[in-house]
Parts: C-alpha cells; structure tokens; sequence
C-alpha cells in the first residue's frame, strides 16, 4: 500500500503522560507491501510480518506524547505516530480506518492505517458470518450468514432462507416484510429467534475485528465480517 505521507511533526500540547491505551484495551494498525500488524494493549507494543512469521517484535509500551493532531510513541525498536481523524483505506478492501499512522522498526519506514475498522456508510454488498445470537455462539459454517445485496437482506439460521427489503439511516437499519422458504428442520431455535430481530428496525453497532452487532426489541445478532 502506498498511502500518501503522513506528516510526523506533531504540535505538542502539554505532553501529559498517561497512555492512550489503557491496559485490556488494543490499538491495532496495519499496513500492506509488505503486510504488516502493530499492536498495543497498554503494555507492549507487538510488530509483526503477516508473510514473514518469523518477525516479531515485542518490547515495552512507552507513554505517549500526545499532540493536536495525534499520538508518538517512541520505543526503543519501534516508533509509531498516530494522526487522528484522518481517515483512512487498506488499500486492498472498502475497510475504512479513523487514523492514518507511520511506523519505524529498526530503521524500516510503513505507512498504513489504525484504530478498528469505521462503519461502512452503506452495507450494500457486503457479507457477514454469523458469530452469536442472544448471547449465544451458533453453530455458524455455510448454514449460516447475513448478507446485503440488491437493496436486501439475505440470511440463514440453519434452516430457511430469509430476505427482506431494508433501508440503512446511519446507525439504523429499517427492514420490510420477512419472508422465508417453507423448509422444516429438526431445530429451529436458531431462525425463530433471528426472524424476531430481523422483523424489526434495529440498530447497528461496529465493534472490534469487523464485528457488527444489530440489536433491538426482538434480540441481538453478532456478526463478523466474511473475507
């Protein structure tokens, strides 16, 4: 990926000295030619080749400098500048990311893109495994998915094939009439209860790895971006 550069002077503002991330938490950047992953949990920093597993770099977390346009982070191996708010493409999918960063490991320049992955403006064409529902972790394979296409909604549950016409406003997803195939399956529980979120308007909520998560009234529906 060749993104355009990312200014590294940062105008500091008071330069306090708590981290950014806290301790249970990650930051997570990533770049392409070469792949590439950085992540920080509020300990160590962690660099790694995806094509070369033989890369990793571990060292101690250092406190940030923080600036009007984002974050340093020097360590000894590894310096990272985070710029906020610019947005920002991987390059080799429609994944959009709040933060554009640079990277230096011993002495090696990337460039790339940080924080999770923004929700799309539109889900149109896109596709989704199903991760839990209610709660629950399902059974998942090609039995069950969402996907939205052509204006629709396409699922299953394990048994039938559901559609619908939905509308997305924002955060907000307004969907028609449900319609499913007739098939009877020995356990239903799985699309009963998904029907019920589905029937419904429902929000939408983007988490970490790619997940979307569409709750209201009639339950919760966790899903994880399909490749």
């Amino acid at each position: 990926m060749r993104l355009a550069a990312v200014a590294l002077a940062v105008t500091l503002a008071g330069c306090t000295t708590l981290p950014t991330a806290e301790p249970g938490t990650t930051y997570r950047a990533l770049g392409t030619e070469p792949f590439w992953a950085l992540e920080l949990d509020g300990r160590r920093m962690v660099f790694t080749e995806v094509n070369a597993p033989g890369v990793r770099i571990s060292e101690p977390q250092p406190r940030p400098i923080h600036g009007f346009a984002g974050d340093i982070y020097q360590g000894a191996r590894i310096h990272l500048n985070i710029v906020r708010g610019q947005r920002c493409s991987d390059g080799m999918s429609d994944r959009v990311y709040p933060d554009r960063v640079q990277v230096r490991v011993d002495g090696r320049a990337f460039e790339g893109c940080g924080g999770e992955a923004l929700m799309p403006a539109s889900l149109e064409g896109t596709s989704w495994a199903v991760e839990s529902l209610n709660g629950r972790t399902v059974a998942g394979g090609e039995r069950y998915f969402v996907r939205f296409e052509g204006g629709q909604l396409r699922a299953r549950f394990g048994c039938n094939n559901l559609s619908t016409p939905v509308q997305q406003d924002g955060a907000r997803l307004v969907p028609g009439a449900l319609v499913a195939t007739r098939m009877a399956c020995p356990d239903m529980r799985d699309e009963t209860e998904a029907s019920q979120v589905l029937r419904l308007p429902a929000d939408l909520s983007w988490g970490a790895g790619d997940r979307l998560t569409i709750s209201n009234g009639g339950g919760t529906i966790v899903l994880r971006r399909a490749i």
